[in-house]
């Protein structure tokens, strides 16, 4: 059978992994005309639909695959080699692997890095190269790259599968998962922490009231004399009422800091006003020195939206997600601000949060999140999952807008 021969070169590297083997399956299957290697065995129909999965696997995956015939003329590209380069599937026809990843007119032959299909072509193997490619801004970006040969009944390469993974796409995850880890692990440390804060702070606050008093009474007592010791009472004074006042800040903070931490932690379902919840999250934010000084701020939270039952750390978790991924957008922006809205109708309440920064990335659908900002994307997505939630997003460079709308009264009718 010819899709049997097709596939014999990957029984030849008992190295590959499982995931690549399978990718590779489906790249020969699906580029080798199923209607000719199956046509034998199954209807027109069943190869359709055989198809038609094969191709939302291929739509699915996050590495990049290429089938390229050994004049390193391109067969296929999926989508994520397509977004590298930045074109389309139509615009990559009839163009060769060199001109597509290299942006040259000329094979790689007399280039630094051998060209990693003319080695598994002239070797009949399977191999597993590093390369750098250019996107499509002419950046290099690192590649691992798979190279698996097709054969025919006489054992020649025909074609080569090639499956590349972004080497800085998964640093920039590793990164991600790691801030993550590390902010988890402070969070259990976080109620402790904040104890140990408040009770000498708490004596701060008392000795420094005491102090006040103190003060108070004696320019009282003495404001009916003239003498040179006014000035520096009241310098005293002013500066025992600036110790006060930040004390009280510093109280403020840590309340809220134990407040989230509780919540936070807190894994039944609650009544919640997302009004409030979003000032929580935007006063916790505040610590973050770039969200504080570099960005403008408009905030229209109406804190009369209907209550609705749910986890807080769903919505709080979502609504930092967003803030991160607008914040990665602002920072690459000269216009830098920030406008974030609450409002309700009849049957649901909305979230609005705009930016001016760069034009925001949005959720392909069946695309695997590879990027830190897709997987905030896709955790968002699936934290609002359980309430029935529909966020939407307008990426438009300078004007990005994403609006979150729950219908509250579904929530209200399941509680």
């Amino acid at each position: 059978m010819q899709a049997q021969r097709c596939l014999r070169g990957v029984s030849q590297s008992n190295t590959a992994k499982r995931e690549s083997s399978l990718i590779f399956e489906a790249s020969v299957i699906l580029h080798y005309k199923m209607e000719v290697a199956l046509g034998n065995y199954l209807s027109s129909k069943m190869v359709h639909k055989l198809e038609y999965i094969l191709k939302s696997i291929m739509n699915g995956i996050t590495e990049g695959v290429m089938v390229i015939n050994p004049d390193y003329k391109v067969v296929y590209v999926s989508p994520v080699i397509s977004q590298l380069v930045g074109l389309k599937k139509e615009e990559i026809q009839n163009k060769f692997c060199y001109q597509i990843l290299r942006q040259k007119e000329n094979p790689c032959e007399g280039m630094t890095h051998r060209c990693p299909l003319k080695t598994v072509i002239e070797s009949g193997k399977q191999f597993q190269f590093l390369q750098h490619y250019l996107d499509a801004d002419k950046e290099e970006v690192p590649f691992n790259i798979n190279c698996y040969p097709l054969k025919d009944e006489n054992e020649k390469v025909i074609q080569i599968v090639c499956v590349l993974k972004n080497l800085n796409e998964l640093d920039k995850a590793k990164s991600e998962l790691g801030r993550i880890h590390r902010y988890a692990a402070m969070g259990e440390l976080f109620h402790g922490i904040a104890h140990n804060l408040n009770t000498p702070l708490s004596a701060v606050m008392a000795r420094g009231e005491m102090m006040l008093e103190r003060l108070k009474k004696i320019r009282e007592e003495d404001g009916a004399r003239e003498s040179s010791f006014k000035p520096q009472l009241d310098k005293n004074l002013r500066d025992a009422e600036v110790v006060v006042s930040n004390a009280v800040k510093l109280a403020g903070i840590i309340r809220n800091m134990m407040q989230k931490g509780i919540q936070e932690g807190e894994e039944n379902p609650q009544m919640l006003n997302l009004s409030y919840l979003l000032k929580e999250e935007l006063q916790f934010l505040e610590s973050d020195m770039k969200f504080k000084h570099e960005i403008k701020k408009d905030y229209f939270l109406d804190d009369s939206i209907p209550y609705i039952k749910g986890i807080y750390s769903h919505f709080s978790q979502s609504f930092i997600n967003i803030i991160r991924n607008v914040m990665e957008c602002i920072e690459q922006s000269e216009a830098k601000e920030l406008s974030i809205t609450t409002r309700y109708d009849e049957n649901n309440i909305y979230i609005e949060i705009h930016d001016t920064g760069i034009k925001a990335k949005k959720m392909t659908q069946g695309h695997q999140p590879s990027t830190p900002g897709e997987m905030r994307l896709a955790q968002v997505q699936e934290l609002l999952q359980p309430y029935n939630a529909e966020m939407k997003i307008r990426n438009k460079s300078h004007d990005n807008l994403y609006t979150i709308r729950i219908p509250y009264s579904k929530i209200r009718e399941k509680t």
